[in-house]
């Protein structure tokens, strides 16, 4: 007992606490801090009580699969998030069959006590799968690699659309194609990517109604109601907002806990405020990609480098709505959102990025085995 948490220490805590980066642990933290201000905030609104005890109970066990996943060996991390992927995949399957409708969605699967939502849990560990499998093919030359991790995206593409959920799939094939450009090394495949996304953009305005209302009113300057009130709660909110719980916003906005949850905070703590949460998601990255910069593992270095990609345009998006950058997505703010299927989908996500960017000797003696 005396060498927990020592070099010494051959637990599977001990063994690795020791090489990883704590200071990484600091961002997550200081996000879900921010998350139960938020959702505290909400209380005494449509929000019951419950629904903060809710939120910390999500976050709890979304902490524990974080330190969990930051912990183990790396190789059977990947294994673990390879399982978990096939996992989540089979039960994207089944949501056309089993999901029920949420304002003409079919994304989510009640389980009588919770609802899950696999597309979004799925994040983190398809990405590691496609990883891994153009990871194989640039190793090994063998072209049925290629072929799984395009088979692959293919249907959860297609799954996503018979949902539909546009956002999340414009997610997934920007960093299923950013993972080609960082494996193959060939910069003409980025204009290719920028092409495709184009060409699927108008493939979802025309086909899917809610896209192309939400494309036109963002064209023509005309506000949603929701995107009015949000950025005149951001002006009213000033550069140090009208404290926690004075503000008005989240008493005239559907979904406050999701979409417009970064305008209700820079509402009550001001814009300073709102330009420090936006920064910690490209902070991270940053910390990150510093870590690994010397790391010789193709695989753990382009992986962690998709994962803070979709970890950061996220943010990104759901910040952007917010403050009519872009039009509304409905996508949550990472780690700050409520909602336990994206709790735990970034909790994977920053687990699995903390165990990658353990110090080089302990990452070396560890790396992806074929």
């Amino acid at each position: 007992m005396n060498n927990l948490l020592f070099r010494d220490d051959k637990s599977l805590i001990g063994s690795n606490w020791y090489y990883l980066e704590k200071k990484l642990f600091i961002i997550p933290l200081l996000l879900s801090f921010v998350g139960l201000l938020a959702i505290y905030s909400l209380i005494g609104t449509e929000y019951p009580t419950v629904f903060l005890f809710k939120h910390i109970v999500f976050l709890v066990f979304s902490y524990c699969v974080l330190f969990l996943f930051s912990l183990l060996p790396v190789n059977n991390l990947r294994r673990l998030l390879n399982l978990l992927a096939l996992s989540f995949l089979f039960l994207l399957i089944l949501v056309p069959l089993l999901g029920y409708e949420i304002k003409g969605a079919t994304r989510w699967i009640n389980l009588n006590f919770f609802s899950i939502q696999p597309s979004e849990i799925l994040k983190g560990p398809i990405i590691c799968l496609f990883s891994w499998f153009w990871y194989l093919f640039v190793k090994t030359g063998k072209f049925s690699y290629m072929i799984l991790a395009i088979f692959l995206i293919l249907i959860v593409s297609f799954l996503l659309l018979l949902q539909p959920d546009i956002g999340t799939l414009i997610l997934y094939i920007s960093t299923f194609f950013l993972l080609i450009i960082l494996y193959l090394r060939n910069i003409k495949l980025f204009f290719l990517l920028g092409l495709l996304g184009i060409l699927f953009i108008t493939f979802a305005y025309f086909t899917f109604d809610h896209v192309g209302m939400r494309i036109d009113k963002f064209l023509s300057n005309e506000n949603s109601p929701q995107v009015a009130r949000s950025l005149s709660a951001i002006i009213g909110g000033g550069f140090f907002g009208v404290g926690l719980g004075e503000g008005q916003l989240k008493y005239s906005i559907p979904e406050s806990h999701n979409d417009f949850i970064f305008a209700i905070l820079i509402e009550e703590f001001g814009i300073f405020f709102g330009l420090f949460i936006a920064l910690l998601y490209p902070i991270f990255f940053f910390l990150i990609k510093r870590i690994l910069k010397n790391q010789p593992n193709l695989f753990i270095l382009n992986t962690s480098f998709s994962l803070c990609f979709i970890l950061c345009i996220q943010a990104f998006v759901n910040i952007g709505s917010s403050i009519d950058l872009i039009p509304p997505t409905g996508m949550t703010l990472p780690f700050i959102s409520y909602g336990g299927s994206s709790m735990l989908s970034y909790a994977i996500i920053f687990g699995t990025l903390i165990n990658f960017a353990q110090n080089e000797k302990n990452s070396t003696s560890n790396s992806p085995q074929l």
